[in-house]
This record gives C-alpha cells, structure tokens and sequence, in this order.
C-alpha cells in the first residue's frame, strides 16, 4: 500500500524527530550516562502513561468495524500491559530506595489528551493519535541501536525493547491501519489527523524532557 498520509505527515514531523533524537534524554541514554534517578522518573511515568495508553488502544479496537483490525488494537493494547510489567518491573526493582515519583503534569497532559481525542474525535483521528507513540519509540530505539556502542550497557534491556524486531511488527501494522482509515476519509477528515499527529509529536518530546528534568508540579 502507497502510504501517502503517512509519508506526508513524516516528512512535517521530522523537525519534532530532529529534536527528539538531540534531546539530552536520548544522547545520554544511548552512551549510558544518563542519571539513573532520571530514568527511574521515566519509568515511572512511562508506566502511568502506559496504563492509560493500552485503555486508549482497547477502547479504539471496540470501534474499527474490521475484525482483524480490532484484534490487532486490542494485542497492541495487552502487548502494552505485557510491556509495562516486564520493563519496569526490572528497572524499577534497580532503585528500591526512591520513592515513586507522582503523575508529571506533562504526563498528566499526554494521557489526558489522547483520552479526550477519543472521546469526542473520530475513530480517523484516533488512530492518528495513538501512532505517534509506536512510530516515534521505533524511531528511537532504532537510532539507539545504531549509535549505541558502550558494552554492558545500564539501558540496553529498554534499548532492544524498541529497537527489535517484534515491535517493528506491530508499528507497521499500526501504520497500515491508519493508513487505511486516512485514504478512505476526507480531506478533512486527513488535516486533522495530520494536525493531532504532530500535537502528540510534541507531547513525546514534552514526556523525554520531563523526565530529564524531573518534573514537578509548581505549587
């Protein structure tokens, strides 16, 4: 399948990719020097973000009128538990002596905003909403992979996690998918899929620079 929405909304996204991958949360992550009171803040978030985020997904395979489609969202949604239990289970059993930070306010705004985009956007820009997140961490973790050269590697665990080839299954999935709902839609209906895209673009970045700083809320 020609994917002309996606192509077409990669190529505006990539200044948001550029800044991502140039985050001091990624560079120091993929040479191992990363603070690990940071990445335990991460995960941390990661797994309230998560939790909300396999809710989106099963709640999108109730309205995808395909079967197989509506299978593929509710596997995305339990491999995201099945996810969120292995990896931080591990990494967060490494710092007993932290105490779990709350939900960040940008958390808080991340999960809130996919939540409502469900609720009161199409099932088109739904998708849009939620494939971000499994094209931007693929992004990553193959960019990780590459630039990674540091051997016993404190993150590697997270590292293989989203740079392999198991993920990368289900992304392309996700994007056909998406694919799909946006040939099929309007032109309309394709500028806000492309609009909410970028917005959760840049929640992504917003959730890497959070964690880095360690965010709290003002008052």
């Amino acid at each position: 399948m020609t994917k002309t929405w996606f192509d077409s909304v990669v190529k505006d996204v990539a200044p948001i990719m550029k800044e991502i991958k140039t985050h001091p949360f990624i560079t120091e992550l993929s040479d191992g020097t990363l603070d690990p009171k940071n990445f335990h803040f991460y995960m941390h978030q990661d797994s309230y973000y998560l939790y909300s985020y396999g809710k989106v997904l099963a709640s999108i395979a109730t309205r995808l009128k395909e079967p197989d489609y509506s299978l593929n969202f509710m596997s995305f949604s339990t491999g995201t538990i099945e996810v969120e239990k292995a990896l931080h289970k591990d990494f967060i059993a490494d710092f007993p002596d932290l105490d779990p930070p709350e939900k960040s306010p940008t958390c808080a705004l991340y999960t809130g905003f996919l939540t409502e985009v469900f609720e009161y956007d199409s099932i088109e820009v739904s998708l849009a909403a939620v494939l971000p997140c499994f094209w931007i961490y693929k992004e990553v973790g193959d960019y990780l992979l590459k630039t990674t050269t540091r051997s016993n590697h404190p993150y590697q665990k997270w590292i293989d996690t989203y740079g392999g080839e198991d993920f990368a299954t289900s992304v392309e999935r996700a994007i056909e998918i998406t694919e799909v709902y946006a040939q099929n839609s309007t032109e309309e209906i394709r500028k806000q899929m492309t609009k909410v895209f970028l917005k959760t673009a840049q929640l992504e970045w917003m959730f890497w620079d959070s964690a880095y700083r360690r965010e709290q809320w003002p008052i």
